[in-house]
């Protein structure tokens, strides 16, 4: 799936910050669209609405611009009459996997254009994942015309705890609970961007030891080098950094560590399916080693605002060990890089999950296009 200039088959509009540059941004709104392709539709994402952030999140060449427009049909709707008209053509309309009700991340330029505003009237609307991203209430002002656009669609679906509270005391709606599109979507479409990494060509080894750190400090780079120090003493392979992308020089500066050699998302993909072991304190570093099953610890601090979304997840895995608070004493927690995840019993749990988030999503698109 690629953008060809010719959209007249598109028929799903799919509403993300694929344009955001973060990782799991970028990566959970690919896995939406290509679960979406697995279900024999055309989806698009929709351009950045224009008033959201800079013009540097539009730039095709960055980092998310780079990865999108090679793997993913993009409208835009907003410089293209022709485009504009396919998207007032289009008669399925789904909100991501993503904090896109955010009113702290999207805030008063997008007014409500993430519930699906603009759409066709006479259209099917779906939410999946779509999050408040622990924040609430929504824009001033905004509230009864978030709860009237909210119950015109026809199915409502979250991954985290929070949002399926707020959807019920506030707006009255019974959300389903359903799992990020990473697990969803076939692991081969990762392998296949992995494949076209620039970093195989460069890189000597072939197997790594792999981190994503957002927000660095001194205690995660400490217990950061704790653990490649113990994983050494069986793999001997080289520690490979991800940082934060859009905070990249103040990232590198907070955790003290050089970046991996390459920062493009084929590379990101690429030296994490090649991994020995994932350390991370990032929601996607942890759902991507689940998705290929790799040992992982998750570095957290007990204040993190969406704390609650890495608990859930573990717990319904029942891998809560596997988080480490970085107010705990190191050495209580070293164990966790000699000991495997057992891959067998939480594939179990996850293909459940997998399977009925799948089949909800299906069954919302299924037979309910007007056209």
């Amino acid at each position: 799936m690629a953008n060809d200039n010719n959209n007249s088959n598109l028929d799903t509009a799919v509403y993300s910050l694929w344009f955001g540059l973060d990782y799991g941004s970028i990566i959970t709104s690919y896995a939406l669209c290509r679960t979406i392709e697995e279900m024999g539709r055309k989806p698009y994402l929709m351009q950045k609405l224009p008033e959201l952030w800079t013009d540097h999140y539009e730039d095709k060449d960055n980092i998310a611009g780079k990865f999108i427009y090679d793997n993913c049909e993009v409208l835009n709707v907003f410089d293209d009459p022709g485009a504009k008209e396919r998207y007032d053509n289009t008669l399925m309309h789904v909100t991501g996997s993503d904090i896109i009700w955010n009113a702290k991340v999207v805030g008063k330029q997008a007014g409500c254009y993430y519930f699906c505003e603009a759409a066709p009237e006479n259209s099917t609307r779906i939410a999946y994942g779509s999050s408040f991203g622990n924040y609430f209430p929504a824009v001033e002002n905004a509230l009864n015309k978030h709860s009237m656009l909210l119950h015109k669609f026809k199915g409502i679906s979250v991954k985290e705890s929070d949002d399926v509270d707020i959807m019920n005391s506030i707006f009255g709606i019974a959300p389903e609970f359903v799992i990020d599109p990473v697990f969803l979507c076939d692991k081969k479409c990762f392998e296949d961007c992995a494949e076209k990494a620039p970093a195989r060509e460069v890189e000597k080894s072939s197997r790594f030891i792999w981190s994503y750190v957002k927000n660095g400090d001194k205690r995660k780079k400490e217990f950061l080098l704790r653990g490649n120090n113990i994983l050494m003493e069986k793999h001997t392979h080289p520690l490979r950094t991800f940082i934060d992308i859009n905070r990249f020089p103040e990232s590198q500066k907070a955790l003290g560590l050089e970046p991996a050699y390459h920062i493009l998302v084929n590379d990101w993909l690429y030296y994490l399916i090649n991994s020995e072991f994932v350390i991370t304190d990032d929601y996607y570093g942890m759902c991507m080693a689940l998705v290929f099953e790799k040992p992982f610890v998750v570095m957290a601090q007990k204040d993190m605002p969406d704390l609650a979304r890495y608990v859930s997840l573990l717990e319904l895995l029942r891998l809560e060990e596997r988080l480490v608070f970085m107010t705990d004493d190191f050495r209580t927690k070293e164990y966790l890089f000699r000991k495997p995840v057992r891959y067998s019993k939480v594939s179990g749990i996850l293909e459940k999950l997998r399977s009925d988030s799948y089949n909800w999503l299906k069954c919302m698109m299924d037979g309910s296009d007007k056209k």
